[in-house]
């Protein structure tokens, strides 16, 4: 008991946002600590029932999972569910190209091998070789190229005739500054010969590892070869058994054979190696006759790295259906706990668990902390109404909070594809409905007249710093040491009031709160404007969010979370509604630099809105911030997180700005950006105007993307208030600028008034 009390100590607030019955709490631990998985004592795999009048609920795979005793009561057991595999965002494609098995058994869950098989996998070497010279002559005519040149870009695309035909043509003409040819990006991709020691290390892969030869001592001819084997994490030494023949090579990890075959010549077998490092076999082969080889095991299958990649990706797509996703608490590289994001798919057994809005099982992540301190991620099923003998077990793929029928539809279909032209006709009366909006907003007066000279001298700057307080007193200011002493007050937050105190508590504080209630203001308020970032608000509007992205598939999107998560790119709709899983709210669409593909720009301004209404602009600065963004054959990564902001200086942007786009895209830049703030705070003030006494300093940033005429189009991302902790408190120049606006003495050097 005294173990199960440690158990239940360091798991009982997790159990209780499981909502699993006390009851159930013993009997899970003693399945936990005997690593007890006896579902299968209880259950049965049943065809799914495919016809279109059956009202068997679907599940994932093409099984149901139908109870094989008499009767299971509601909360009568708890059952462990195994994790297949859990990763994270950025890792998807990587952990399936290089964990041994996780690709096959992914495949298997997706449905996607078979349609690609042929074109991930290449003729075996020999019967390419053929192929190779067959086609010499005709890429050589074609191209206009040597034939020893045409045969080098067949070998670097694999015998494909376009391609090397492609690559020739690629090869004649200039090369954009900064831009790989098309023939150079073919031979990076493909893994193409280059030049070692005045000979050729060629280079291939197959599905289960890859091969380098290479010249040990610099010589024409490469009488050596690497065989890389990715083992996994934490696989040893002791996990491998490799032996070497002379014309013979057999590998086999934790019992399943990798390689076994017959070599193409024959190798030294005392100076042959191999060694495990950081979860890879490396084993090296030395020939006892220098020479190129076409393959490592005769008649094995070359994958083109090309067409993997293309299929990883799309099985990496195909995975959102399946993934789900859980949230933790994790020591960072600075020894600092943060949240970390895990995503995870369960074995056949939990995907076999159908759907149904009615469920009669709950099934939920749990995180178990090991006897060795290790966390140990399972799904937690138990049953919730009575299934008899031969009843379908179901559980509800929607999130609890979702309960509106139309949007759980939309949710849904990111898990079960179904037609798209509901989605579809959401989006259009959707975007309909922003238009009408757009055509009534009404646009309140920003004040243009003077403004009212306070005198009001004492001041109260949350947290702020020495520096910030002497140039307060040298402005004219008295810095009051407690809120109850000042007449203006500066402190974070939305909703403190200060009686007959001047504070920065302006109503449009709470608007601009979060990303996705800046997004469903100006929805409700401006509608469609051709200045806005289109958004989306996920857990209320999957339907209209995913029919946006179908009418543009090339679109890829940003999103947010409302508990402090990093922002994530993706182009998959699927991925981004099932992100509401796991907290984010916010999709904003998003666009790549109109000065680097690899980049988000974006540019921020501060503006203080006074009590009376006038809009002044912060002159002084017009920061520019930009994100690196992951990219693959010239787009971005589908799947990614964002990485955090580098400043720009802004001199330095302006003029790689002047020099792609031109002096007057950038002069104009500034201009209209000031334009967008001024509209955007006029429909804004529409709902909530200032009560004449509260002021505003709030940061408006804009992602700049190409306009349709190669230009610049600034269009607004967010808007949020200026944080007195992160901004004021230690802004010595800033500050005291605000103050003075309020005391009706704006410098002309530091503002500049909108909206006039």
């Amino acid at each position: 008991m005294l173990q199960y009390g440690r158990f239940e100590a360091v798991h009982k607030s997790q159990l209780e946002a499981l909502g699993l019955p006390v009851h159930l709490w013993q009997v899970l631990y003693r399945k936990l600590s005997s690593d007890t998985f006896d579902i299968g004592d209880y259950v049965a795999f049943g065809e799914r029932d495919n016809s279109e009048s059956s009202s068997v609920a679907k599940g994932l795979t093409e099984h149901s999972l139908c109870l094989n005793v008499d009767q299971l009561e509601a909360g009568g057991n708890v059952f462990l569910v195994d994790h297949a595999w859990t990763t994270s965002i950025d890792q998807i494609i990587e952990n399936l190209d290089r964990v041994p098995g996780l690709l096959e058994r992914m495949e298997g869950l997706t449905g996607t091998y078979d349609s690609l098989a042929g074109s991930t996998e290449v003729v075996s070497a020999s019967s390419l070789d053929s192929e190779i010279e067959a086609n010499v002559s005709t890429v050589a005519s074609m191209a206009g190229v040597s034939e020893e040149r045409a045969r080098d870009l067949l070998v670097s695309v694999n015998g494909c005739l376009i391609d090397a035909i492609m690559a020739a043509e690629d090869e004649g003409k200039e090369a954009t500054p900064g831009q790989n040819t098309l023939q150079e990006q073919i031979i990076q991709q493909l893994g193409g010969s280059e030049a070692l020691g005045g000979g050729k290390s060629l280079q291939w892969r197959t599905r289960r590892y890859d091969c380098t030869q290479y010249a040990l001592d610099g010589g024409d001819q490469p009488d050596a070869i690497e065989v890389s084997v990715p083992l996994g994490p934490g696989s040893s030494a002791r996990d491998v058994k490799c032996t070497f023949g002379p014309k013979h090579l057999t590998v086999s990890v934790r019992g399943s054979c990798v390689v076994d075959g017959r070599l193409p010549g024959e190798v030294r077998v005392d100076d042959c190696t191999w060694a495990v490092e950081d979860g890879m076999l490396t084993i090296t082969l030395v020939k006892r006759v220098a020479d190129t080889w076409s393959e490592l095991i005769l008649g094995e299958k070359h994958v083109n790295p090309f067409e993997l990649r293309k299929h990883l990706t799309r099985v990496s797509g195909e995975l959102w259906r399946f993934f789900q996703g859980y949230d933790c608490m994790v020591q960072g590289a600075d020894r600092s706990i943060v949240k970390q994001t895990n995503w995870y798919i369960q074995d056949e057994v939990g995907l076999s668990v159908a759907h149904s809005s009615d469920p009669n099982v709950c099934c939920l992540p749990f995180l178990y902390l090991g006897a060795q301190g290790q966390m140990l991620p399972f799904s937690v099923m138990w049953p919730i109404k009575q299934i008899s003998r031969g009843g379908v077990l179901t559980r509800d793929f929607c999130p609890s909070w979702l309960k509106d029928p139309r949007q759980r539809q939309g949710y849904l279909q990111a898990v079960f594809p179904a037609p798209t032209q509901p989605l579809l006709d959401a989006y259009l009366e959707f975007t309909k409905e922003l238009e009408q909006t757009a055509a009534k907003a009404v646009r309140a007066n920003l004040s243009t007249t003077p403004a009212p000279v306070t005198q009001s001298r004492r001041v109260f700057v949350s947290e702020a710093t020495p520096q910030v307080k002497e140039a307060l007193a040298a402005a004219g200011f008295e810095v009051a040491a407690a809120i109850e002493e000042a007449d203006i007050v500066l402190v974070d937050g939305t909703t403190s009031t200060y009686a007959d105190k001047i504070t920065n508590q302006h109503p449009l504080n709470s608007v601009f709160s979060s990303a996705d209630k800046t997004v469903l203001a100006l929805q409700s308020v401006a509608g469609a404007q051709d200045w806005q970032s289109p958004g989306f608000h996920l857990p209320t509007q999957p339907c209209e969010f995913i029919g946006a992205a179908l009418m543009d598939g090339n679109s890829w999107w940003k999103l947010s979370s409302s508990q402090a998560s990093p922002s994530v790119v993706t182009s998959s709709w699927a991925a981004a509604v099932r992100h509401t899983d796991v907290g984010y709210t916010c999709a904003l669409k998003c666009m790549p630099s109109a000065l680097a593909p690899d980049q988000i720009h974006l540019v921020e301004r501060l503006v203080l809105l006074t009590p009376s209404n006038r809009l002044y602009i912060w002159r002084q600065n017009m920061w520019v911030y930009s994100h690196r963004i992951q990219l693959r054959d010239n787009k971005p990564e589908p799947y990614q997180t964002l990485s955090p902001a580098v400043e720009v200086a802004e001199a330095l942007f302006m003029e790689q700005l002047r020099a792609k786009l031109g002096d007057s895209v950038a002069s104009s830049l500034a201009t209209s950006i000031d334009s967008i703030i001024a509209d955007t705070v006029r429909l804004l003030l529409g709902i909530d105007s200032s009560d004449g006494k509260d002021f505003g300093l709030f940061s408006f940033q804009f992602v700049l993307g190409k306009s349709i005429d190669h230009g610049i189009a600034p269009l607004l991302h967010g808007v949020s208030p200026v944080s007195v902790r992160d901004r004021l408190a230690s802004s010595t120049h800033l500050t005291p600028a605000i103050l003075s606006v309020l005391a009706g003495s704006p410098d002309a050097e530091n503002w500049k008034q909108a909206g006039v």
